[in-house]
């Protein structure tokens, strides 16, 4: 309430009933009009709460977060439905690796025998040389080169036992995912898509309430501008009223005679007749504005029990059981997916070391070869003995051919490898399809928290709302109905003016200094109005001009 810098102090005073009552029902406007003013903060305070919750469900469900989350879902049904079909390429292309390893086994036992083999003839080279240095010496570097040949071949052995470990280890875990997929496939992913979708009607539904939401929060913010328009009546009501009393008091201070006092009484009952009019018509408007808040708040309790219904609930909850229950084959095709990498991983380093391993048994197989061809050229100076020494070593040099080309083969295998490794995974992206089924479970749970807060904090607000207005209007009627002792007062100004007799001069003179003083009083165009009309002739230019200064708060 803003205070009247005009407002007088009034002396009660038994002579003057009028004035008093008038001076005691302005005091007490203030505390009247307070009720209301706390009434209106707690239920704008309780609206603002409720959709302020039910705005957080619409956040929660809005297109970025849900929408997101329903396209999530989607795929990963997809992804699932899709799966067996997958497993079963990957499973056909694991037989091929495994099959590559074999033969790759098979060729680096078949380069074991002939080194062995190119051994034995070494041993057989220094039998018929019959002990000579030269011929000892290059069995002595064939024999040096042949270990190194066995040693490489061992670490061969030892990685491909790795790889085929490794594939042991994925074939595993496929045969659990397989299975895993018997008993879901295809009925989870058919009900996760279904409630992909069931989502997406949902995000309609959310999309709906925020527009209900919105036209409740408009239909609010209206009626409590209204509301608080109409809480000014109380300040300036009392402002009028405090005018009327500080007029009487003027009226008497001045010594008015019988004529002058008539004619200030019909002013001031006319203002009195104004105010009641302009009060009562402001009240109503109060009251029936706390009325139509009502709607509001049975609206309100509406969309929350919509809330709160199994439809919505139930569906969240629903929906959070599906992506759950997909938690079993996540968990098996994440571990597939980890092991595809570490497979992938295995290939790729079995590849690498088996080309740098394959590639140093080539250059063995040259420099035994080489030692063969200077056997043979030895042997021409040797007569008989080079004659027995060069039919063995026609035999190496056959023989580190064979392993020349088995040399080959393993390259070629190998290279066979490091193609088929490039296709063991399942499919694109696969870690993201645990994180999807996160997200989206993140996204409804947290729809589900924010729909249990909202029905259990906004409706009991929205209850609280209703009976609050609902209460609060009837009792704020009846405290309202304050027109009858101000009617009363007017009436008996009224009354006592009712036999004005004719003004004399010294009536009119009294007036020309008693009513501009009033309208200095004034603080409303309202007032100014009523004065206007019992202005004597020649006076309202003066009545006027004096408050051309005057602020007009334009309430009326």
């Amino acid at each position: 309430m803003f205070q009247d810098s005009n407002a007088l102090v009034v002396v009660e005073t038994a002579e003057c009933p009028i004035r008093r009552g008038l001076a005691q029902l302005a005091a007490n406007l203030d505390t009247r009009f307070l009720r209301a003013g706390t009434t209106l903060a707690e239920a704008i305070g309780m609206i603002d709460r409720i959709v302020g919750g039910l705005d957080t469900i619409v956040d929660a469900l809005d297109a970025s977060n849900a929408g997101a989350a329903a396209a999530d879902l989607t795929q990963v049904a997809e992804r699932i439905t899709a799966l067996p079909a997958a497993l079963a390429g990957r499973t056909g292309r694991i037989k091929t690796i495994a099959g590559i390893a074999a033969l790759l086994r098979q060729h680096v036992l078949d380069m074991h025998r002939s080194l062995r083999v190119l051994g034995i003839y070494g041993m057989n080279i220094k039998i018929a040389a019959s002990g000579e240095p030269q011929f000892v010496g290059f069995v002595n570097g064939m024999n040096g080169k042949l270990a190194a040949g066995e040693t490489l071949l061992t670490e061969v052995i030892s990685k491909l036992k790795e790889l085929e470990t490794g594939l042991a280890s994925v074939q595993q875990v496929d045969r659990l995912l397989t299975a895993e997929c018997v008993k879901a496939v295809p009925a989870v992913p058919q009900r996760l898509a279904a409630d992909a979708a069931a989502l997406g009607v949902h995000l309609q539904g959310a999309a709906q309430l925020a527009r209900r939401v919105a036209a409740i929060a408009r239909s609010i913010q209206t009626k409590v501008a209204v509301l608080l328009g109409a809480l000014q009546v109380g300040d300036s009501t009392r402002q009028r009223l405090e005018h009327v009393v500080a007029a009487l008091q003027l009226v008497e201070s001045h010594g008015c005679g019988p004529g002058a006092a008539a004619h200030v009484d019909r002013l001031l009952s006319a203002q009195l007749d104004a105010v009641v009019h302009d009060f009562g018509r402001e009240t109503g408007a109060l009251v029936a504005s706390l009325d139509a808040l009502i709607p509001d708040g049975h609206a309100l309790l509406d969309l929350i029990a919509e809330q709160a219904g199994e439809d919505n609930r139930g569906f969240l909850t629903r929906l959070e059981e599906s992506v759950t229950g997909m938690d079993r084959i996540i968990v098996q095709l994440q571990s597939a997916h980890q092991q595809a990498e570490g497979m992938t991983g295995l290939i790729d380093a079995t590849v690498t070391e088996l080309t740098q391993r394959v590639g140093r048994l080539s250059a063995i197989r040259t420099d035994v070869q080489d030692i063969a061809t200077n056997t043979r050229l030895l042997c021409r100076r040797h007569g008989a003995v080079g004659r027995a020494v060069a039919v063995v070593a026609q035999e190496v040099d056959a023989y580190a051919r064979d392993l020349g080309a088995t040399t080959i083969d393993v390259g070629r295998t190998i290279g066979r490898l490091g193609d088929a490794e490039v296709s063991l995974a399942l499919g694109d992206d696969e870690p993201d399809v645990a994180t999807m089924l996160a997200r989206a479970l993140l996204v409804i749970r947290k729809a589900c928290r924010r729909t249990e807060q909202v029905v259990l904090q906004g409706g009991d607000d929205a209850q609280r709302l209703v009976e609050l207005v609902e209460a609060t209007a009837v009792d704020l009627a009846q405290e309202l109905s304050l027109t009858g002792t101000m009617e009363e007062a007017s009436a008996i100004l009224a009354e006592r003016a009712s036999d004005l007799p004719e003004l004399t001069p010294d009536d009119e003179g009294a007036l020309h200094a008693v009513l501009p003083t009033i309208a200095k009083l004034y603080t409303m165009a309202a007032e100014r109005d009523v004065h206007a009309r019992f202005l004597l002739p020649g006076m309202a230019t003066t009545a006027h001009a004096a408050n051309d200064d005057d602020d007009d708060d334009g309430l009326f």
